[in-house]
């Protein structure tokens, strides 16, 4: 009965984000239309944390894949990445993605 109600209250705890409101600036490398076998079709923005503009700047071996949760933000990354622009991102990281990134876009900013 014991391990029963510790593993429960483990498993309802344990659910929701692992972090929430972070922040990252980087250049849109590509948007694609995720199209899983089982669960729903997706968008997903793949932006690089490093930033090279004529030729100069810094090479970043991470790359991030979120998924972007609205059409505005999905015209914002796109038209950002068109123009190399940089954009600010912040996003949530979901504890147990099943279907989907763990990484969540909550907001778009193109950074001038």
């Amino acid at each position: 009965m014991v391990k029963r109600t510790i593993l429960t209250v483990a498993v309802l705890t344990s659910c929701g984000y692992t972090a929430k409101d972070n922040e990252m600036v980087g250049q849109v490398k590509k948007i694609t239309n995720q199209t899983p076998i089982i669960c729903t079709d997706y968008i997903e923005a793949d932006i690089s944390l490093g930033v090279i503009r004529n030729g100069v700047g810094s090479m970043s071996g991470e790359d991030v894949e979120a998924m972007i949760m609205s059409s505005d933000q999905e015209k914002i990354l796109k038209d950002a990445a068109e123009a190399g622009k940089l954009v600010k991102v912040k996003y949530n990281t979901v504890r147990f993605p099943i279907c989907w990134p763990a990484k969540r876009i909550t907001s778009v900013e193109v950074v001038n």
